[in-house]
C-alpha cells in the first residue's frame, strides 16, 4: 500500500528532537517549564480546522467529555488557565482541543488517576476510546517495560505537583505515516511500502510529541500533546541533529531503540544514517 502524501501544513516550526542518547529505559524525563507553555506556529489555524472536521466526522474517537463533577472542575479550571494566555477558548474539553494547537487530558484522582475527560485530535496510534476512564497503568498497559520502570512514579508525581510548578517532557519516533490524526493502536496501524534508502528522508518522518502536565484543581491535573513532526531529512540542516541520532540508535541498547523508536523501517533508516547493520 503506498503511504499518504504529507499535507507541509502538518509539519511544524518547532526543532525538538525527543532523543537524547540516553538509554533505553523508561524515564519520566520531566522537566520545569520555563518557557512558554502553548508553541503555536504559522499552520495553527489549518490544524484548528483539521480538528473541527474530524470531531465533526466522529466525535467519540477524538473527544471524551467530563465522567465527574472533578473532571468539570478541572475543565473549567483549564479553561481559565487557558484564558490566561490569550486562548479565547469554548467552557468545554472540546473547546480547549479546537483553540489550540495541543490535545488535552484530564486525570482525576478518584480510587487513582483516571483519564476523565479529553480532546485528543491528533493521537500518535492509540484510540482515546481505548483509554475513557482508564488509570495511568492501564492507559500505559501496551508500552513495553512501562510497569517494571515507571509503575506508581507517574501517580506519585500528579500527587505530588505543586499549584505553581508546570513540567514538560518529550517523547519520539519515526513513521512513515504523516497524518497527524492516527487514532488506532499500534498493532491496527497500515503499512506501506517500506521507503527505498534514498527516499528515507522525504518519506520517513520525526514525530515528537512535546507533553506537559500541569495542576488544575486539587484533584485533577491537565496533561497537554502537542505534536511536532517533519520529515527526517530536515534534521540535515539542524546541526548536530543527525549525529545524535545516529548516537542515540548505535549505543548498547541501540538495536533495542530502533525497534521500539524505528519498528520496520529499521534498515532503510539505519542504512541511510549510514550506520553498522552487525
Amino acid at each position: 500500500m503506498e503511504a499518504p502524501a504529507a499535507d507541509p501544513r502538518s509539519f511544524s516550526d518547532f526543532t525538538h528532537l525527543g532523543f537524547d542518547g540516553a538509554s533505553v529505559r523508561h524515564r519520566m524525563g520531566l522537566r520545569p517549564l520555563t518557557g512558554a507553555w502553548l508553541e503555536p506556529d504559522q499552520h495553527r489555524d489549518w490544524q484548528l480546522d483539521l480538528k473541527r472536521s474530524l470531531l465533526a466526522d466522529d466525535r467519540s474517537a477524538y473527544l471524551l467529555e467530563p465522567s465527574s463533577a472533578a473532571a468539570a472542575d478541572g475543565v473549567a479550571a483549564l479553561v481559565e488557565h487557558l484564558s490566561a494566555e490569550g486562548v479565547d477558548s469554548a467552557p468545554t474539553i472540546e473547546g480547549c482541543g479546537t483553540a489550540t494547537q495541543e490535545d488535552w487530558c484530564v486525570m482525576v484522582r478518584e480510587d487513582t488517576w483516571r483519564l476523565s475527560a479529553a480532546c485528543v485530535c491528533f493521537p500518535s496510534q492509540w484510540a482515546l476510546t481505548a483509554k475513557a476512564g482508564g488509570t495511568v497503568a492501564e492507559i500505559h498497559a501496551p508500552v513495553p517495560g512501562y510497569e517494571q520502570d515507571l509503575g506508581g512514579l507517574v501517580e506519585s508525581f500528579f500527587d505530588r505537583l505543586g499549584d505553581d510548578r508546570t513540567v514538560w517532557r518529550t517523547n519520539w519516533n519515526l513513521w512513515d505515516d504523516p497524518r497527524l490524526a492516527q487514532p488506532w493502536s499500534e498493532a491496527d496501524a497500515p503499512e506501506f511500502d517500506p521507503p527505498a534508502v534514498d527516499e528515507v528522508p522525504e518519506r520517513v518522518f520525526l514525530r515528537v510529541e512535546r507533553q506537559t502536565v500541569r495542576r488544575l484543581t486539587p484533584d485533577a491535573v491537565a496533561f497537554s500533546i502537542r505534536v511536532h513532526q517533519r520529515p527526517l531529512g530536515h534534521l540535515e540542516t539542524q546541526p548536530g541533529a543527525l549525529d545524535l541520532l545516529r548516537s542515540t540508535l548505535s549505543g548498547p541498547v541501540g538495536e533495542v531503540l530502533v525497534s521500539k523508536k524505528v519498528g520496520r523501517l529499521g534498515p532503510s533508516v539505519v542504512a541511510w544514517l549510514g550506520l553498522s547493520t552487525g
